[in-house]
């Protein structure tokens, strides 16, 4: 047997060993499952939204628009959540989050006008952007140290992994069958084929909180003195004032900007470059995106400890950026959907690993901070991402030129996932992995000094 043999096995005895005691923690099991329950119904909902704008516009523009209105709502509850998140007991936060979230999603089946439409997401976004910094800004006090990397991949896993579920009952329910005629034809559901998936999505976040409920969490109060915590104009800022939470929100944030470079001009680049013939090979290659990042948060137990973590980081972001430049000068499809899948390992890693350092390195007292900060972050990028690349797709447009006799056909939704790679891998060079003491010394309560 190979001397390598032993040590990846006791790996992999670990992992399985980790795993084991982590799903016997009820507490976090109980995060887990309301996670997972509301996510597929999230993902539900984004897709009878995008139905739903469509019916009532007809325009695919609108849909478009609906997508990056998204952001929108992470400018306003971000500062907010940055306030409040570490002042409040995040149970009763994360409760009041979901059983808010549930009751406006009912309001999405009699809306007849797209501004309203957009007026629902932009609550509902706000609210999920507090939720997530709640969630993350907790999950240190349910597992112990040595189980955040598993933890928050399995979070990862409970936000991407229900998509091709979501997927299938949304067509389930949406899609006229003899079966479903027999209920709706004639009926409100006739009239509103897309209210059956927001009552189900209304229902996930009433069952997620009650799993929330029976979830025992200590509440910030039980961690500080509630009188030292900031002001809101410090908690706006905190992020941008320390350097670690700085530099590492700075890789996620271009990070983001390669996922929404290729979400926005994926389409064209399987379909102009790889010269596919449907939007199926688009979906392909999304779903390759996905199960990626489901294998490489999985991998990811294997490769990396505490004390790797700011070394991955780098790892990640330059294979990311990389896998762009390559993706960039392939013209076959078979290539190209290896190379997503790739790129969705890399991404997940990159994620899980930044949450995870954020976990560590920041106190309780500060967390919820930091994560607001974060989650806001990472979805103004999507979209800045994906703004920049179909600019540069279409100033660039499609041209010949020719090189030493030899003609080549340059795309711009190539140049945009060229341009992406090489902005993702120069972040590589951030100072992620300051000293763990001068960190530590700074992030204690009433220090003050620069790094």
């Amino acid at each position: 047997m190979p001397d390598g043999a032993p040590g990846l096995m006791g790996q992999v005895g670990d992992v399985k060993q980790q795993f084991r005691r982590l799903v016997r923690n009820s507490n976090f099991m109980k995060l887990f499952w309301g996670q997972l329950v509301s996510s597929s119904g999230d993902w539900l909902t984004t897709l009878a939204l995008m139905s739903l704008v469509w019916r009532i516009t007809g325009s695919s523009l609108a849909v478009g628009g609906m997508v990056a209105f998204r952001v929108v709502p992470a400018l306003f509850s971000g500062p907010i959540a940055a306030h409040i998140t570490d002042r409040v007991d995040r149970r009763k936060l994360m409760i009041g989050c979901d059983i808010s979230r549930g009751v406006i999603i009912l309001a999405a089946p009699f809306m007849t006008r797209v501004w309203a439409v957009y007026v629902l997401i932009f609550f509902i976004e706000g609210i999920s952007i507090v939720w997530l910094a709640a969630r993350d800004a907790s999950i240190p006090n349910l597992v112990e140290e040595d189980q955040l990397t598993m933890a928050n991949s399995l979070s990862m896993a409970t936000t991407y992994g229900v998509i091709p579920l979501a997927a299938i009952l949304f067509s389930f329910i949406t899609v006229p069958s003899p079966l479903t005629r027999l209920f709706i034809d004639g009926g409100f559901f006739a009239e509103h084929p897309t209210a059956l998936a927001f009552f189900i999505d209304s229902l996930t976040f009433f069952v997620s909180a009650s799993f929330f409920y029976r979830m025992h969490l200590l509440s910030p109060r039980d961690h500080m003195d509630m009188e030292l915590t900031p002001k809101f104009w410090e908690s706006l800022t905190y992020a941008w004032r320390h350097p670690f939470t700085r530099s590492l929100m700075l890789g996620v944030a271009v990070g983001c900007i390669g996922g929404g470079s290729l979400y926005a001009v994926g389409i064209g680049y399987v379909k102009e470059v790889l010269g596919a013939r449907s939007d199926a090979a688009f979906g392909l290659l999304m779903a390759l995106f996905g199960i990626g990042m489901i294998v490489g948060v999985v991998a990811l137990q294997l490769l990396v400890h505490r004390e790797e973590k700011p070394w991955m980081l780098r790892v990640a972001l330059v294979v990311l950026g990389g896998i762009m430049v390559g993706m960039s000068f392939v013209h076959v499809a078979v290539m190209a959907y290896i190379l997503a899948g790739f790129f969705g390992a890399a991404f997940g890693i990159l994620f899980v690993i930044a949450v995870t350092m954020m976990q560590e390195r920041v106190d309780d007292a500060d967390r919820g901070k930091a994560f607001a900060a974060f989650h806001a972050v990472s979805r103004i990028f999507l979209v800045v991402g994906a703004g920049l690349a179909g600019a540069i797709a279409a100033i660039v447009g499609v041209h010949t030129v020719k090189i030493f006799g030899l003609s080549y056909t340059v795309y711009g939704f190539s140049v945009a996932l060229f341009v992406a790679g090489l902005m993702i891998a120069s972040v590589s060079l951030a100072p992620f992995d300051g000293k763990q003491e001068r960190v530590r010394d700074y992030f204690a309560r009433g220090k003050q000094q620069e790094i």
